[in-house]
């Protein structure tokens, strides 16, 4: 009866069949949900792309060297294709890319196949990891990092033959990693592991004497810049690892804040952020995955989720973009409610393989209803939420979409992200002006005013903004031929 069930062709090839699913749907997503949700750029976004693009040979000096891996990235996105939504978010799709591989390749480590299938379809197709991919700010690199650094680790502990190629890129990603401000403390505590720990002591002395000063010279070598800088200027380290000025009633509601949007039912907050990030039959398998791994809380499966929940907490009180960290534990925590779940359900019927194969349907459905609505949550909550539609200008589209090249642009000292958009200058071609006597015959501009010999000609309108006159053409009169 088992070898008659093991024959279905779908039974056989599930896996497969399961993240060739889960590539197509995820390239599809991240091909066109960027520009559908949220559809506009936030502060954080404009902010970056001016950072990538300002970005010249005195970094190390003027404290570009935060977020450096990133910004070298987006400036060489912008330098190529221009600037566009698509050009500030693309550095952010390609690291989603890699970081959703890391996530299968990690829960392949710690689940069975059929699991971990799950659990990376549930944690790559949700709603906080679609928004993390299409947000062009540095905020995915903390996912993106802990991934790797995470599946690396798992390759090396516990292995009685260690590749060196696996410890050289261990230390090359701690030393890249430190570059994204407070994940030094992660650092920081795995090299507080490598000396305290056995099993990592044991795969470092599986290392030749070169092979450890190779790897070593490439973790300095990596690391230099963000050396340099910190000795340079002391403010670049209290940026790694503190607030400003730590206050501990800031610290207390960064937390709040930071956390307010993930798991809020009622209530949408003043945030890039979508309430709720997870939604609630997600969070009913994380409860269920507490409630599992309270028994086996010696693994080290475990432990590392504890300490990066814990570090997701603490941490978001000096920098409340932390909190997106969690979404590894979430991960890790999903996968084990569903292993408890499909472990409960074998337990019920052990020598029926029907029974096997058919508590698999309930289990498509349940995650495919999962999906759906955290897809469908994602998409229309970025259009019909004000309180975060609010939170991004869909500015860039509409002058791409409505203004010609040889229409020149007036930018005042009162245009909201001034300097964001003198870049169009740069990158795209566009004529920058800060005076309508520059204009000549016409100009667009982002505030309505009385301009002399000018007259209003066109407004442009924008669905996202509260006010929704956005983009105003003025055309030259003159006394005698009227409008020309």
């Amino acid at each position: 009866m088992k070898k008659r069930t093991k024959q279905f062709f779908l039974y056989r090839h599930r896996l497969g069949l399961g993240y060739i699913l889960l590539v197509f749907f995820f390239f599809a997503l991240l091909s066109f949900l960027p520009t559908i949700a949220p559809g506009g750029l936030s502060q954080g976004e404009m902010d970056s792309a001016l950072t990538s693009s300002d970005m010249g040979r005195s970094f190390i000096t003027d404290g570009s060297v935060i977020n450096l891996p990133y910004n070298i990235l987006q400036k060489l996105s912008l330098h190529f294709l221009g600037l566009s939504l698509f050009s500030i978010k693309l550095p952010s799709i390609i690291i989603a890319v890699f970081t959703a591989f890391f996530i299968i390749l990690l829960l392949n480590r710690w689940f069975k196949n059929d699991v971990a299938v799950i659990g990376s379809i549930l944690t790559t197709l949700s709603t906080a990891f679609l928004f993390l991919a299409g947000n062009g700010t540095p905020l995915i690199m903390y996912v993106f990092w802990l991934a790797l650094i995470l599946w690396l680790g798992s390759k090396i502990v516990g292995n009685d033959r260690v590749h060196p190629m696996l410890v050289i890129s261990f230390f090359l990603s701690i030393a890249l990693m430190a570059y994204t401000p407070h994940l030094l403390y992660v650092a920081l505590a795995i090299a507080i592991a490598g000396i305290m720990h056995p099993h990592l002591r044991f795969a470092l002395k599986q290392l030749s004497f070169w092979q450890l000063v190779l790897c070593f010279g490439i973790f300095v070598l990596a690391a230099s810049p963000l050396i340099i800088s910190c000795v340079v200027d002391h403010s670049t380290l209290q940026s790694l690892l503190f607030m400003p000025k730590f206050n501990l009633g800031l610290f207390m509601r960064n937390i709040a804040d930071a956390f307010a949007p993930f798991f809020s039912f009622s209530l949408v907050y003043n945030s890039i952020f979508l309430a709720p990030l997870f939604g609630l039959a997600t969070v009913a398998l994380i409860v269920i995955g507490v409630l599992a791994s309270i028994g086996k809380m010696y693994t080290s499966r475990n432990t590392v989720v504890s300490l990066l929940v814990i570090y997701s907490i603490v941490i978001s009180g000096f920098n409340s973009d932390v909190a997106i960290s969690i979404i590894i534990p979430v991960a890790v925590l999903t996968a084990a409610g569903v292993e408890s779940i499909i472990e409960k359900w074998y337990s019920l019927f052990p020598e029926n393989p029907y029974a096997h194969l058919f508590g698999i349907v309930p289990m498509v459905i349940i995650i495919s209803m999962i999906i759906g609505s955290g897809l469908s949550h994602f998409v229309f909550g970025y259009h019909y939420a004000p309180r975060v539609v609010s939170n991004f200008d869909d500015d860039l589209v509409i002058i791409s979409d409505n203004i010609k090249k040889e229409t020149p642009i007036l930018i005042n000292g009162e245009t909201k992200n001034g300097d964001f958009y003198r870049l169009l200058s740069k990158y795209n071609g566009y004529t920058i002006i800060n005076k309508t006597d520059d204009a000549k015959t016409e100009f667009a501009t982002f505030k309505a005013d009385d301009y002399e010999n000018y007259t209003l000609k066109q407004i442009i309108t924008s669905p996202k903004s509260r006010n929704s006159d956005r983009l105003y053409i003025y055309s030259l009169v003159t006394e005698n031929k009227g409008e020309k």
